[in-house]
């Protein structure tokens, strides 16, 4: 069997995010599956939760699923990055292009529950490789529980 995993769900349109979570949390190889209904919440659920997958609106308030995407790629301290798929009904070929330039699926709206357990099913954690990468995890790991026991996850979501 394969190992487990974490998913976060980042919709705008609550319904649309309540059903993909029902979907997923239905799937045994679900750890656990948690949504967030804007940008800068999803950017939080990430950043606490360290998800191996995330499925992602575009067209989100505070930031696109792009903004979200490209920040997370980008922070260092975000070393082991989860694999995203944009969930989206723009047919923008602009998006295929930053697919391709930032590493990411394009899935068109609506969704099939099939096609997500594809996702879920086929996924392959990335595991660090060498034993700098591991110390990492390791120490982002110490900080992470660090700020989460002096409340700093709970004052960003108060604070939004």
């Amino acid at each position: 069997m394969k190992e487990k995993i974490k998913v976060v769900v980042a919709d705008d349109m609550k319904t649309i995010a309540e059903n993909m979570q029902s979907i997923i949390a239905g799937n045994s190889r679900i750890e656990k599956v948690w949504t967030a209904f804007d940008g800068e919440e999803a950017i939080i659920q990430i950043m606490r939760l360290e998800p191996d997958l995330v499925f992602i609106d575009n067209q989100m308030p505070k930031r696109t699923g792009i903004e979200v995407i490209e920040a997370i790629q980008s922070y260092p301290a975000v070393k082991i990055k989860p694999k995203f798929v944009l969930v989206t009904g723009d047919r923008d070929s602009s998006l295929i292009v930053k697919a391709r330039e930032i590493g990411f699926d394009i899935e068109y709206k609506p969704i099939s529950a099939e096609k997500i357990n594809q996702y879920i099913n086929e996924f392959e954690p990335v595991e660090p490789n060498t034993e700098e990468e591991k110390k990492m995890k390791m120490e982002i790991e110490e900080v992470r529980k660090e700020l989460k026991k002096q409340g700093f996850f709970k004052i960003l979501l108060k604070n939004k």
